[in-house]
């Protein structure tokens, strides 16, 4: 039964599925990709999301695009906001900053 849902980070998703004591041939599948390409811990990713929504204002889906994929400039920031959003070079660069702070540490 579906509870709720929820936008989560790739990170997010391995620990859940790693809590599962069975599972299908899909979650098993999505655990192996989340366990090769989760860039940050479950923890870590699910602040750098929240940090992204309250100090750069973006959307959780977007955040979460962000989390996932930790850019490292600013054509990859634009890539990921998409053509539909225009968005100032002093508000990308933040985003890096937000970035960087977490995959530093």
């Amino acid at each position: 039964m579906l509870i709720s849902k929820k936008e989560i980070t790739v990170a997010e998703a391995k620990r859940l599925l790693e809590g599962e004591e069975e599972l299908d041939p899909l979650q098993r599948r999505v655990l192996d990709y989340a366990s090769k390409f989760s860039k940050l811990p479950a923890d870590r990713a699910a602040e750098l999301v929240e940090t992204l929504m309250n100090e750069a204002l973006l959307e959780r889906r977007t955040a979460v695009q962000i989390a996932n994929c930790l850019p490292e400039s600013v054509e990859e920031v634009r890539t990921l906001l998409g053509r539909q959003r225009i968005v100032s070079e002093e508000a990308l660069n933040k985003i890096l900053e937000i970035v960087k702070r977490y995959r530093a540490g």
